[in-house]
């Protein structure tokens, strides 16, 4: 057992769920509770109540519940149970989805009836999942157990939510212990560390060859940045099949005075080229040569700026299932990405091209912006002529955009659903 495991174990953990009358603890009402305990990472008791609210459910509320009036008519009132809740929480840390909402409703009936307001620590699986995976647009629970393949029948009842709510969290557990918690502050605010897109090497317990060794066991594409002293980005590598192109990694690993390494997935291969050419001229020269060669030679390089002059819009899958990012090839920032949720976005991602558009034609006079670099454009330009019909990408016209809307927004939202993702990401992470 590590030591992470150790830290991790000692713990226990009570995930509550609230179901209410609506959002305001001091004039809403709870109508019910679900509990589940969590020792040693498993899922050890759990505790469920109706609760008559004593003022009636809004229908919202019976519809999204689907908790009615009637079957909450014979259950008890909260004063006559909030002690065996308290009792069944005891000392272990509190969880929820969205501890902001839970912990100040029981509280509040703490309050009233004059008692001693709940003193223990607390976590939220929402917020850890935004620290865990930063772009990540939506992290409520429906999703969230969509992601991680977790059983979720029956979305906003107390129990139910507070079982998938403490799978996710076991499932975090997991994942921390594997990336070597050293401290139980790193549970509460867990930056910089743990995202699950990414790990970061250090040359004092890694070596050029263990780097390539691990290169050698993945499956999805990933970017190396390498850093020297003082965080100076040293190089850039977009390696699109690691397992083939590891024996370059180490090639310039082994070249450069390199101090720490961040491995990340990555998704689209196209948004690794454009990691490659930011920091292009920062690069020690012979190093930055010997990269855009070997991606030349990978990838091929075109005589002409033809598609880069007439591109508007290129969409490409996220890493993230159902999110797309958004290159404006009309003012082109390679530091920029735009990410929007679809379908449930796809009208905002429409105003968001027509801005786009707008901008282009009445502030930029029709004149094309790109920071591309000289060296680096050329490579670009042959990566989209070979993948243009790939179907990894949607190329999008800004006529056809202003013109028609609705084939437009259906383009986008075929686009979105017929993601071939073979990383299942989150599942599968570093």
């Amino acid at each position: 057992m590590t030591e992470s495991d150790k830290i991790i174990n000692d713990l226990n953990f009570c995930v509550i769920d609230l179901e209410t009358t609506g959002g305001n603890a001091q004039k809403d009402r709870i109508i019910e509770i679900g509990m589940v305990k969590i020792k040693n990472r498993e899922i050890h008791s759990t505790k469920s109540f109706l609760v008559n609210p004593k003022i009636p459910i809004p229908e919202f509320i019976q519809k999204l519940t689907n908790i009615k009036q009637d079957d909450v008519a014979d259950s008890p009132v909260i004063e006559t149970i909030i002690e065996e809740v308290i009792d069944f929480i005891g000392d272990d840390i509190i969880v929820a989805h969205n501890i902001s909402f839970d912990v100040p409703f029981l509280n509040g009936v703490l309050k009233r009836l004059k008692k001693e307001k709940l003193q223990n620590k607390v976590i939220c699986t929402n917020v850890m999942t935004k620290y865990l995976i930063p772009e990540i647009l939506n992290s409520n629970l429906n999703y969230m157990s969509k992601l991680f393949e977790i059983e979720h029948s029956k979305a906003h009842r107390a129990e139910d939510d507070a079982r998938a709510t403490a799978k996710l969290l076991i499932k975090y557990l997991d994942i921390f212990s594997s990336k070597g918690l050293k401290k139980i502050n790193q549970l509460y605010y867990p930056r910089n560390k743990f995202e699950l897109d990414r790990i970061h090497l250090n040359k004092q317990e890694t070596s050029s060859q263990e780097v390539k060794t691990l290169l050698d066991t993945f499956n999805f594409s990933v970017t190396l940045t390498i850093k020297g002293k003082r965080g100076l980005i040293l190089a850039v590598i977009p390696l699109e099949n690691p397992k083939d192109e590891s024996y370059f990694a180490k090639e310039i690993l082994d070249e450069l005075e390199w101090e720490i390494i961040t491995v990340r997935m990555l998704h689209p291969y196209l948004d690794g080229l454009f990691q490659f050419n930011n920091h292009y001229s920062k690069y020690p020269q012979e190093i930055a040569k010997k990269i855009l060669g070997y991606l030349q030679e990978k990838i091929g390089t075109s005589e002409s700026e033809q598609m880069l002059n007439k591109l508007d819009f290129i969409i490409s899958h996220h890493l993230v299932s159902e999110q797309i990012i958004s290159y404006n090839f009309l003012n082109l920032n390679t530091n920029m990405r735009s990410l929007f949720k679809v379908p449930a976005q796809k009208k905002k991602f429409y105003q968001f091209l027509i801005g786009q558009i707008n901008r282009f034609e009445n502030q930029q006079k029709g004149r094309r912006k790109n920071t591309l670099h000289q060296e680096v454009a050329p490579l670009i330009e042959s990566y989209l002529e070979k993948n243009r019909s790939s179907g990894d990408y949607l190329f999008l016209d800004r006529k056809m955009i202003k013109s028609n809307r609705e084939s437009t927004l259906n383009l986008i939202e075929r686009f979105a659903q017929d993601s071939q993702m073979k990383i299942h990401f989150p599942r599968t992470h570093l």
